[in-house]
């Protein structure tokens, strides 16, 4: 727990009667988490059948990310949801969070969440198809303020749920032990899933559903890998001729002045702000989308769903409607919490909301949260969203927060790299488009999604008051 505050988190107060979330008909309760010495608690009873097997809420979860600010904005929501009993918490070291950094900065933030005992790993230190990474710059300012956190006792600095076994094996040992089948969420490039499905291909079998994050699919235009991000300190660094990024000094690293040069302009020489079609997550590694499509071929319709990147491009919000809604939520926290709502003037919508939280730990370290995500030059709901629609499918309720739905699609994702575009032309890879041939699953993409019903779900949850 913070040093600067104990967070209260009662909604794990029951316990279980057996080491597994689920009380499975016919089955012993045995899964990987208990061998890692993860002890859950059981908080409701829905049951769900899944291969001739009847098993109840919460399902056993994995949280694959990549260490984010909008990771660990869906962190804040996913930790008092009833639906699920969490198994592990997986970081992609190729996404936004550094190799170092990732996984001790989500340790730090889960053990201020009360899910300081839920299982780590690390995942491998490249994509499948390393063309790109997160913009270096953004990684370094993400450990800059977890960092700022630890300094001032917002956060302790942990590692101790940490394990040895690599990400992928984590995830394999779950699938393979879970007497009940897991819901995996995936907020970052999915590189740790594929891996984990390349390993084994039948732990697919005990898959109740993932959710993944990303993707431009859908809506022509929403493309978010930009070209201004492509550099650091005046250096490639995103998108280069080596995607392992080596290029970090302070200077150009070739010169191109002359006829011969080893290094192309732009992305591999493409523009991606005039020629993109995809957004980060699967711009990262674009064969773990692939792969993870196809391993996952054989699964039923409403076992897969995908936020594609406009579900939150399509969800306009004013600073008037964050301060219309931090005022009633702060006469409810008055009368319920008898706490003082700290008013601040700062222009980003999660500031205002975040001045409304009971806890006052809770309430720094996301208003600091806040800042730092505006800071980054774009900040949408992205992951955190995802997860709210995740758990609204989970309870029953598709059309919520995501507010229309393209059911059942097949779709391929393009592994096809061209750099030689006309104007207008864009650039197929790391694409999602309609595939009557494709080697995937049907899946369900959102593509719109309800700002006001976002704002009246996640927060309450965050705060325990709703």
């Amino acid at each position: 727990m913070g040093r600067f505050v104990q967070f209260l988190w009662s909604s794990l107060a029951c316990g279980v009667a057996c080491v597994a979330s689920e009380d499975c008909a016919g089955a012993d309760c045995s899964d990987a988490s208990a061998v890692l010495q993860h002890k859950t608690k059981a908080k409701g009873r829905s049951t769900h059948s899944h291969s001739g097997r009847e098993c109840s809420k919460p399902y056993p979860f994995i949280w694959d990310n990549d260490a984010n600010y909008d990771d660990t904005l869906a962190l804040l929501y996913l930790a008092h949801s009833e639906n699920l009993d969490w198994k592990a918490i997986t970081i992609e070291s190729d996404g936004m969070g550094t190799p170092h950094g990732g996984p001790t900065n989500i340790a730090a933030a889960a053990s201020l969440v009360g899910l300081g005992d839920v299982p780590i790993a690390m995942g491998g230190l490249s994509s499948l198809s390393p063309i790109a990474t997160m913009p270096l710059q953004w990684r370094l300012e993400t450990d800059e303020f977890f960092e700022r956190m630890f300094r001032g006792g917002i956060l302790d600095e942990t590692d101790s749920a940490i394990v040895d076994l690599t990400a992928a094996q984590l995830i394999v040992k779950i699938l393979t032990e879970s007497a009940c089948p897991v819901v995996i969420l995936t907020t970052g490039p999915a590189t740790n899933v594929a891996e984990a499905l390349d390993m084994d291909p039948s732990i697919a079998g005990n898959i109740h559903g993932i959710y993944m994050m990303g993707s431009a699919y859908g809506v022509p235009g929403t493309n978010n890998v930009y070209d201004w991000q492509m550099t650091y300190n005046g250096v490639k660094g995103s998108c280069t001729e080596d995607g392992g990024q080596t290029y970090t000094g302070l200077s150009p690293p070739l010169n191109r002045s002359g006829v011969v040069s080893a290094i192309r302009p732009e992305c591999r020489g493409v523009d991606m702000t005039a020629h993109g079609d995809t957004e980060w997550n699967v711009f990262m590694d674009v064969r773990a989308w692939h792969m993870v499509y196809g391993f996952l071929k054989d699964l039923p319709a409403d076992h897969v769903y995908v936020l594609a990147a406009n579900a939150t491009l399509n969800m306009p919000v004013t600073l008037e409607e964050m301060e219309e809604y931090a005022a009633r939520r702060s006469m409810q926290a008055k009368c319920k919490l008898r706490v003082l709502r700290v008013v601040l003037h700062v222009a980003i919508q999660f500031q205002r909301q975040a001045a409304t939280l009971a806890d006052p730990g809770l309430r720094i370290f996301v208003t600091e949260l806040a800042k730092a995500f505006l800071a980054a030059g774009e900040a949408k709901w992205w992951d955190a969203q995802c997860a709210v629609v995740m758990d609204q499918v989970l309870s029953g309720l598709k059309q919520g927060v995501c507010s229309n739905w393209f059911e059942d699609k097949l779709t391929s994702v393009s592994l096809v790299w061209r750099s030689n575009l006309t104007d207008g032309e864009l650039n197929p890879y790391g694409s999602v488009y309609d595939d009557a041939d494709a080697h995937a699953p049907p899946i369900d993409y959102c593509l719109d999604g309800n700002v006001t019903q976002m704002w009246e779900v996640y927060w309450p949850m965050v705060n325990q008051t709703g």
